[in-house]
Order: C-alpha cells, then structure tokens, then sequence
C-alpha cells in the first residue's frame, strides 16, 4: 500500500489567470496522486476547467487526468478569446 505524500508543483498562469489569482508564478505543495485538474480545482478556477483550460507539464500539453511528478512545472493556459 502506497502512502499519500505531498508533491511540490511549480505553477505558471497565462492570459487573464494572474490578473484573477494574483501571482503568475508560484509554487505550491499539494497530496499526490495529483493531476493538473485537482491544481486548477485547488485554485478555484471551475468555471475555467469547464470553458477551455488547457495544461502543459515540463512543456508538453498533457490531459486534465495526467498525473504530477515532484518539481514539475505546470502551465495554465486559458482560451484565447478573439473577435
């Protein structure tokens, strides 16, 4: 059996996400297993999983479900709005 243990994920915010969190870059300790969903969920950012929110681990777009590894970098990138 797999003891939960914390995991430190170095987070960076795109588009409006710093603006609405307040910081562009931060890092933060959550339980593991994680995935960038729990991240964005822990963050309050709802209503931005549900309209678009795409996520990059280490550079590479990954699922919402993909899980963390300790001293990864998880970037969250809103939709691009345009008109």
């Amino acid at each position: 059996m797999r003891w939960a243990s914390n995991v430190e994920v170095r987070v960076i915010c795109f588009g409006q996400l710093p603006e609405r969190l307040g910081w562009r870059q931060k890092t933060i300790e959550i339980t593991e297993p994680a995935t960038p969903l729990d991240v964005a969920l822990m963050l309050d950012l709802q209503m931005w999983t549900q309209h678009g929110l795409t996520y990059h681990v280490d550079g590479k777009m990954v699922t919402p479900e993909s899980p963390l590894s300790d001293g990864c970098e998880l970037a969250l990138l809103p939709p691009v709005s345009g008109g």
